[in-house]
């Protein structure tokens, strides 16, 4: 911690009479106590000299005390000063668009797209998050969620997209999306995050297929930010083909010794070549063959019970990962999962669909005179949709919490409550994505 003096200053003259203060403060005098000496007056600066020098007396000759103070070097605490550096102001989805700045090619089903706000601003996240975009597809926007695997607090945001089977959004953005384009975006959210769901310094970042974007995010921000976070990464792919990010993992790897990497490939035929680097000699990414077991995690994780788990993957992945953690005593409360990918959202929907009776039962939509005759058990999103009500479907699994609405009549049947509170299901809140409408039914979006 800097600190500084006040240099002292010694006068020629007779002595004299103690300085007094007025109540204005320092740096203002009072009258002379004696008609043969007028007071010198004092000159104050924090951090450089006055820039108004008082004039010796024109009568008397004394040396003329000046009270300075040195540069500050740096701020410290308790210290104020007038010219303190303020933090630049975040993204703001409400009011500024996203630029699409890079498309990379990640594998042959999945592109990373890189975005720069258009006022230049910074991306305020929580590592593990994602952020909803409105996409204009034949002049209807559709409203998606995707996880961010880029680092907070950067100018530059990246979103990692998969294709999924005749997926509208997804499949529109690979095809049609180009450097300049801009996208609109509602919000940033998502309780799976390292930033809530409080950590051990120990580490298991678990992740298959499309998975490991919200996981990447994670790891590269406490790799650059808590170099005592030791993290083990296990990421599962179907083959060589299909390993998201692997060169981004091989950097990571040569470059922090708190991070390895572990792959496990249902084939791993021709990986070894196809990981290794010829031109500086690298070795390939640690892998195995092999689908994930309570073998495999005891054989490469020893110190299972000692870290802490963040698992993103397809539905049936992790619902196994999270009954080899249950049957190995792992403490659940050190074990967090995302909610949904892409393929969970498919088969979440077509569960929901496959529901659906012959009956029918009537829709009521007063705020926007929609009066129908739906079949019983459809989603209540998908009908909404259909019939013109204006309701945001983002990540249509049930944990975005976009698609809340207020059942005022009738009833619903849920499969998700994830982002509502206690008091929000008391009055009648429900997540459309996640509900079927089970008998006549009045709606309203507030």
């Amino acid at each position: 911690m800097s600190s500084s003096k006040t240099p002292s200053s010694t006068l020629s003259a007779p002595a004299l009479k103690p300085l007094k203060l007025n109540s204005s403060g320092l740096g203002q005098s009072t009258k002379p106590s004696s008609p043969k000496l007028s007071t010198p007056k004092l000159s104050f600066s924090l951090g450089g000299d006055s820039q108004n020098t008082a004039k010796s007396d024109t009568t008397k000759t004394f040396a003329k005390p000046q009270f300075t103070k040195p540069k500050l070097a740096a701020l410290s605490l308790g210290e104020s000063t007038a010219n303190v550096i303020k933090k630049p102001a975040p993204w703001s989805p409400s009011t500024t668009a996203l630029i699409l700045v890079k498309r990379e090619v990640e594998t042959h089903d999945s592109m990373s797209f890189t975005f720069a706000a258009a006022d230049e601003t910074l991306f305020d996240f929580k590592p593990g998050q994602f952020v909803t975009l409105a996409v204009k597809i034949d002049n209807k926007t559709h409203y998606r969620a995707y996880s961010i695997s880029s680092v907070p607090q950067q100018k530059q945001l990246r979103l990692t997209i998969k294709r999924v089977p005749d997926g509208l959004v997804s499949n529109w953005l690979a095809d049609n999306l180009n450097i300049g384009d801009s996208l609109s975006a509602l919000n940033i959210a998502g309780q799976f995050n390292s930033s809530d769901c409080k950590h051990k310094p120990k580490l298991l970042l678990i992740s298959a297929g499309c998975g490991i974007t919200p996981v990447m995010s994670i790891a590269k921000t406490l790799l650059t930010h808590d170099s005592d976070t030791d993290i083990e990464f296990l990421h599962c792919a179907r083959d060589k083909d299909n390993v998201i990010f692997h060169d981004e993992m091989k950097t990571l790897l040569a470059q922090y010794r708190n991070f390895n990497v572990q792959l496990l490939l249902e084939n791993s035929d021709g990986f070894a070549s196809f990981s290794a680097d010829e031109n500086t000699d690298s070795s390939a990414l640690s892998h195995q063959t092999g689908m994930v077991s309570s073998d495999v995690i005891q054989q490469l994780y020893p110190d299972l019970k000692e870290r802490t788990i963040f698992l993103c993957g397809p539905v049936g992945f992790m619902k196994a990962v999270e009954n080899i953690a249950q049957e190995s005593d792992f403490d659940m409360a050190n074990f967090f999962q995302e909610s949904f990918t892409p393929a969970a959202n498919n088969e979440h929907q077509d569960q929901i669909s496959s529901d659906a009776s012959t009956a029918s039962v009537m829709l009521h939509v007063p705020d926007f005179s929609v009066e129908k005759e739906v079949v019983q058990g459809s989603s209540l999103l998908e009908v909404l949709e259909n019939n013109g009500v204006p309701i945001i479907g983002a990540c249509r699994a049930g944990v975005c919490g976009s698609c809340k609405c207020i059942v005022t009549k009738g009833s619903v049947k849920s499969t998700s409550t994830e982002t509502l509170t206690a008091e929000e299901i008391a009055q009648g809140y429900v997540l459309a994505c996640s509900s079927t409408v089970e008998e006549d039914l009045a709606v309203a979006l507030s």
